[in-house]
């Protein structure tokens, strides 16, 4: 009877070890990986999949975030070296990382110098205060940075974001949510060895080349950049992934808006930003007021065509850039107060778009309202920028006049409602043409309706402008959106370039900018209250559910072989 239990359960072995080889073999020929969260956290979508297991050179990751990290920084960069080993998983290249810290150099001059070289390679160190458990400050340097290189070229990541009005929990978790989208453009960009072509169109007193230099060297990180008239639009088909027509001053003619109708049909995007009304702030700097007036630019009918119109009007908004006011009786020292300045609108980011997920307020400056208008199905219309609910419309001709800031004005003042800003126009176009008698019309060439394509329409030439201070060698370039008074910088820039990227986008990278990770927050407060508590239950429940489990194994135990005994017997 013994010997039968034994073979019984030397064959269950057997059986159990040969299900065993069967499973590890059916793994090994079909790959896979679970992920059972509800957001999908740990899971690459189908293009970055595609992207990793073609690549043709190794990668190598030097991560900079490391050594003793504040908790949610350690959770960034557990997710950082989680979404690198998933990379490595399905590409058919070898993908490594090393984590490096840079307070591991004790000497500080030679710190510093190695400081200087990450920032020089496009790294942001940051110094950060946490509070310790007796409630002091500590201050730390981190580096919340990777550089990626394929031994060849190199690419730097800012993992951290950092957007006005969320917490610092929040901007942490929403680094999180942006990993994958920053490190597979960074890869992109270093395996792209023919970037795409921006053109920056001229000929129409656009803003010159000094005036967008910061969103231009922005550009240049990803793509190459051309400034170009209209002529040369079409020379080349498909040449130009995208045109930018920033703040044109004089009228277009019907040649110059031929070539742009057709580059549109071609498929071409374009990102305007324009303006209806000339005003300047620059002009109230030496004198106390100035006019503004309508400028008309003969591409009304175009962009009408297209499905927008933009208003002769001007923009106020109660939640708007606050300007420094000289409020100092007379006879007393100078003293500066701030002022609301209603004409520069400060434009809130809604997430419900990839390009403007997450982004720092938008400045604008003497911006237009935009309508939608027509009713052709074939073309996708949304709103990527508006005023807020609180926003008055202004005709033109009109004086502009700083003491506008002295005045008492109420939220009744403001009735208008929300306006729009910039507009995401998607879809088949018709031509502005179609149906049109004109001389320049190439009838071998010319295309009624555009294959499906999308451009963008912003209302305020000065989103795109950076401050240039002094001349020739002098000459000093502000950062774009950034303000001098309040030394902080809006989120003008990186809305620009989510536009010029959605734009050259046809592979839905951009979407990964909408993955949410959900932010499951602990009451800090009930922590440090019950902190000693589940340490003990940690600590002691443990060896109670052992010593329990042992106890009752020994009385299973016991009263087994008591009865074996007495079957024995009997």
């Amino acid at each position: 009877m013994v010997r039968n239990r034994k073979l019984k359960d030397l064959f269950q072995l057997l059986i159990s070890l040969l299900a065993l080889v069967i499973v590890i073999q059916v793994l090994q020929m079909y790959f896979f990986r679970l992920d059972l969260t509800s957001e999908k956290r740990y899971s690459l979508s189908d293009n970055t999949k595609e992207l990793v297991s073609h690549l043709e050179k190794d990668l190598y990751f030097e991560v900079y975030l490391s050594g003793d990290l504040p908790y949610g920084f350690t959770k960034l960069q557990k997710a950082c070296l989680e979404m690198i080993d998933e990379f490595s998983s399905y590409s058919n290249v070898n993908i490594s990382y090393s984590l490096i810290n840079p307070n591991d150099v004790s000497n500080p001059k030679k710190r510093k110098e190695f400081l200087d070289q990450l920032v020089s390679r496009g790294l942001k160190p940051i110094n950060l205060q946490e509070k310790t458990t007796d409630g002091s400050l500590n201050q730390k340097l981190v580096v919340p940075g990777i550089i990626v290189h394929d031994r060849e070229k190199e690419t730097s990541v800012h993992l951290l974001k950092s957007v006005a009005g969320l917490s610092s929990d929040q901007n942490l978790n929403h680094s999180i949510e942006e990993l994958e989208f920053e490190l597979t453009s960074a890869i992109r960009m270093l395996q792209n060895n023919i970037p795409k072509e921006i053109a920056f169109l001229t000929g129409h007193g656009e803003l010159g080349e000094y005036e967008v230099a910061d969103f231009t060297a922005s550009l240049l990180q990803r793509y190459e950049v051309n400034r170009i008239n209209a002529k040369d639009l079409n020379i080349k088909k498909n040449r130009y992934s995208a045109l930018v027509i920033a703040q044109p001053r004089k009228e277009f003619s019907e040649e110059d808006k031929y070539q742009i109708d057709q580059y549109v049909m071609n498929g071409g995007r374009v990102m305007w930003l324009v303006d209806e009304v000339i005003a300047s702030m620059d002009s109230l700097v030496t004198k106390e007021s100035t006019m503004a007036f309508f400028q008309p630019l003969n591409m009304e009918d175009q962009l009408f065509r297209y499905g927008v119109r933009i208003n002769p009007d001007l923009v106020m908004d109660v939640q708007s850039q606050l300007i420094p006011v000289q409020t100092a009786l007379p006879g007393q020292p100078v003293k500066f107060t701030p002022a609301p300045w209603y004409y520069s609108p400060l434009l809130a980011a809604p997430d419900s778009h990839p390009i403007t997920r997450k982004l720092n307020v938008i400045k604008a400056e003497f911006a237009n309202s935009i309508d939608f208008v027509g009713d052709n199905k074939r073309i996708k219309k949304q709103v990527l920028l508006a005023s807020s609910e609180y926003t008055r419309l202004e005709k033109v001709p009109k004086p502009i006049s700083l003491n506008i800031v002295n005045q008492k004005m109420e939220a009744s003042d403001f009735p208008a409602g929300p306006k729009n800003i910039a507009v995401l126009l998607e879809g088949i176009f018709p031509s502005v043409f179609q149906n049109r008698i004109w001389k320049g019309i190439n009838k071998n060439d010319f295309k009624p309706e555009s294959v499906p394509t999308k451009m963008i329409v912003i209302s305020d030439g000065d989103v795109i402008k950076n401050r240039v201070r002094g001349v020739g060698n002098n000459r000093q370039i502000e950062a774009l959106g950034y303000d001098r008074y309040s030394k902080s910088t809006y989120g003008n820039r990186n809305f620009l370039l989510n536009c010029v990227d959605y734009l050259c986008d046809d592979n839905g990278w951009m979407q990964l900018r909408s993955r949410e990770v959900k932010l499951r927050m602990l009451n800090k407060t009930k922590i440090r209250s019950e902190r000693l508590f589940w340490q003990l239950v940690n600590v002691l429940l443990p060896l109670i559910l052992l010593l329990v489990f042992g106890l009752v194994r020994f009385y299973v135990r016991k009263r087994k072989f008591a009865s074996s005994v007495d079957s024995n017997i009997a």
